[in-house]
């Protein structure tokens, strides 16, 4: 009997379905965010401004909306720290209060908050006093922590600490990476030292400095003290990272990309095995890595795809399943997928894509890794960090004048399998 010939495969039972956005990239005018700060500066990484953004901070309630209508039972977003502490050591009981109407709307509408307590953003004061390359920085941003839970955990269902900490590292393994970097990394060190003159300070850091062998061991400590600090205020809270996981796999014989996998996450997944109930899995591409032997052949070709088009080439739906296979083998603890989607304008590819990456999943599910839940990437088209809005992950558009959500094709693909929690036969 052949796959399409067989019943709908079902997600388990309590399998949490959503999609995932960030403050920054959605919420608009984060003023008191580092990010913001290097926006603003010349020189400048980043091709264009946040500005308003999508104006989530005020349309929240459309966007939980949008998630709910479609069938979705959970929203990943982030709370955003710059906001929240605005000044070091004082707190904003309003700010912690529009966060906790966002969470009730989120259960007005039956959708459970799954929430980044940071998300790339970081207080201006933050970056000011040396980012994650200040040996104070765990215990600051565990006080944050401390600070929000208390006010905001009861209403969640899950907590990741930190977004992607160790994307960079990722980044950087990626073969011909070295020559993006040599270009890119002294224009950050520009832009940063140009920062720091701006604010009359030593140093100005943020995540995308390049220092990432120094801001790590921090980074690592962030995370175990903001877990701590996060179960302490509620102990049955489900609380992890996200790491960004490529799917690295051997490009030929003697391919070292064993290595290259340790390189990239061995100290992040050794942390989750002493500070974590689970990995948060942000999946998007496979990366094959050279061997010093015979080369492999090639991978097929994908549909929907100029085949000369190598970014495209390696946004393969199998990478799902292969990274949360992978990272449940190292850690053997659950998994909960916070990001996988399509940057592409071709939303019928998206529609493709979902299905494919979502039937690698359950493969995984069928084969033993107790996935907890799947958040697509991302609710709406978005302010992509250094990039800009030119690139489109959405299950809707925005329109940058009137803020109109309009929604995709993929938008309904994703929706009814949620509302079915399975996927039709055939997939």
């Amino acid at each position: 009997m052949t796959r399409s010939e067989t019943a709908a495969r079902r997600s388990p039972e309590g399998f949490r379905w959503g999609a995932a956005t960030a403050g920054h990239q959605i919420e608009g005018n984060n003023v008191n965010s580092d990010l913001w700060f290097l926006e603003n500066i010349e020189p400048t990484i980043f091709v264009e401004r946040s500005g308003d953004a999508c104006d989530s901070y005020h349309r929240y309630e459309d966007d939980v909306a949008f998630a709910a209508g479609l069938g979705l039972n959970s929203y990943r977003f982030s709370i955003e720290w710059a906001r929240i502490e605005p000044t070091r050591g004082r707190f904003s009981i309003a700010e912690l209060d529009h966060y906790k109407r966002v969470i009730e709307c989120c259960q007005a509408h039956d959708v459970a908050p799954a929430v980044t307590f940071v998300h790339g953003a970081a207080p201006r004061w933050f970056a000011q006093d040396g980012g994650w390359l200040n040996p104070d920085a765990p215990a600051l941003f565990a006080r944050y922590c401390s600070t929000a839970a208390k006010a905001l955990a009861d209403g969640m269902v899950f907590a990741f600490t930190i977004n992607e900490p160790q994307v960079g590292k990722v980044f950087r393994c990626i073969p011909g990476a070295e020559g993006y970097f040599s270009a890119q990394d002294p224009l950050s060190l520009r832009a940063h030292a140009a920062a720091a003159k701006m604010v009359n300070t030593e140093r100005f850091v943020t995540t995308d400095h390049p220092d990432l062998d120094g801001m790590t061991p921090q980074l690592i400590a962030g995370h175990e003290q903001g877990y701590a600090a996060i179960k302490a205020e509620k102990s049955d809270l489900p609380v992890g990272v996200t790491l960004s996981v490529t799917d690295f796999q051997p490009g030929g014989a003697g391919s070292p990309f064993e290595e290259v996998r340790t390189g990239a996450y061995g100290e992040w997944l050794d942390a989750i095995s002493r500070a974590g109930d689970f990995t948060g899995v942000q999946s998007y591409r496979t990366v094959r890595i050279p061997g010093s032997g015979e080369e492999y052949e090639p991978l097929p070709p994908l549909p929907f795809t100029d085949p000369h088009d190598r970014l495209a080439a390696l946004q393969r739906p199998e990478a799902l399943r292969n990274t949360v296979e992978y990272v449940y083998a190292c850690t053997n603890k659950p998994v909960v997928v916070t990001e996988n989607g399509l940057e592409t304008e071709d939303d019928v590819r998206r529609v493709w894509f979902i299905g494919e990456a979502l039937s690698g999943l359950l493969d995984a599910i069928e084969g033993g890794v107790p996935v907890l839940g799947y958040f697509h990437w991302s609710l709406i088209d978005n302010f992509e960090w250094t990039r800009g809005y030119a690139p489109k992950f959405g299950l809707a558009s925005v329109d940058r004048r009137t803020f109109a959500r309009t929604p995709k094709p993929s938008a309904a693909r994703l929706g009814a399998i949620a509302r079915s929690n399975s996927l039709p036969g055939g997939l």
